[in-house]
């Protein structure tokens, strides 16, 4: 005969089936109810560990009302099996610098050494490759290398490279070769330049404000670097036919002061001329592409560092310098610790 007869055990009263289906009777309100319904409630929550324990205690004092349930073996079962087959949740560990979301870094860099109307440099075609493959070496997404450039193909290198800069975080210009300064203003010199007086620069030459443009679109870092301080033929041949207010036609190029987030580096300081170099590279380049290889190197040290290691390879002939500022809020390494 089926029937159920209720007995007292441990605190937990228990109906049993006359026909042996048993079923774990919960005494609502008591504090075994209590203990097996947060622990339910936890299960269905998927929680274990420090959480586990902090909901059960919540829950046991009231903070989580558990409801009235019967619990019968079959779910018992299932909880049991559920908590054995979970895999144990581990807390993430932090991001180190290299597992970081790498930024959009570009980069464009230019050498001109086949000069047409004066002597050829050796070093800046050279130089140029040389830096992009450091650049790569350091994850930039996209470096341009392009060599020997007459005026309409160096715009158009810049025009197209100014597109890749306003989508990236970093753009880096560098550019090796002539460089020349007239009236207080900066130019590139193509290699097929015909420079016969100063009045020719504007139509000949491209304008450093005018690559200056270009780098600037990047979000984060833009940064222009100039090994052109060179010794410059043009400057002796040239006649002058500007005002004498600005007829100035100096060594080296002419100090500047680019927009917030923006740093400019010369192999040489305003007013002082570069040295191409003895060997396969020039004395600024060969301590540039080693330094920017050093990891945690900050780039405003980087060039304290490429500065003092130049200034001991010209015996202190040659100081580069650097012009404008980033931003001091953030870091910015080419290679991270």
């Amino acid at each position: 005969m089926s029937g159920w007869k209720r007995i007292r055990l441990l605190g937990v009263v228990v109906a049993v089936s006359v026909a042996g289906a048993a079923v774990a009777q919960v005494e609502p309100n008591s504090p075994s109810s209590l203990a097996l319904e947060c622990s339910r409630q936890a299960d269905a929550r998927g929680l274990h560990g420090p959480e586990r324990s902090a909901f059960r205690k919540s829950c046991k004092t009231g903070a989580t009302a558990p409801a009235t349930h019967s619990v019968t073996p079959r779910e018992q079962d299932t909880a049991a099996t559920k908590r054995e087959s979970r895999p144990p949740q581990q807390t993430p560990l932090p991001l180190t610098p290299r597992q970081t979301e790498s930024e959009h870094r570009v980069a464009l860099v230019l050498g001109n050494s086949t000069y047409k109307n004066v002597p050829s440099l050796p070093n800046p075609e050279r130089d140029a490759a040389e830096v992009a493959d450091a650049l790569r070496a350091t994850g930039f997404e996209k470096v341009t290398l392009r060599t020997n450039l007459g005026r309409d193909q160096l715009i158009q290198a810049l025009r197209t490279f100014a597109t890749q800069a306003e989508r990236a975080d970093w753009s880096v210009i560098y550019y090796a070769g002539h460089g020349i300064e007239v009236g207080g203003v900066n130019y590139l010199i193509p290699v097929d330049a015909t420079i016969g007086s100063d009045r020719d620069m504007s139509f000949e030459a491209i304008a450093l404000d005018q690559v200056l443009n270009v780098a600037e679109r990047a979000r984060k870092l833009r940064l222009v670097v100039l090994d052109a301080c060179r010794n410059n033929p043009f400057a002796a041949r040239m006649k002058r036919t500007l005002s004498v207010a600005s007829r100035s036609v100096s060594r080296g190029l002419a100090p500047i002061e680019p927009d917030a987030g923006t740093l400019v580096v010369f192999a040489a300081k305003d007013g002082e001329v570069a040295l191409d170099g003895d060997g396969a590279h020039s004395p600024f380049t060969t301590a540039f592409v080693k330094d920017i290889r050093v990891p945690g190197l900050e780039v405003r040290r980087l060039f304290d560092t490429v500065r003092d290691d130049v200034i001991e390879m010209t015996g202190g002939k040659q100081k580069p310098f650097s012009y404008g500022s980033v931003s001091g809020r953030q870091d910015f390494y080419f290679v991270q610790k």
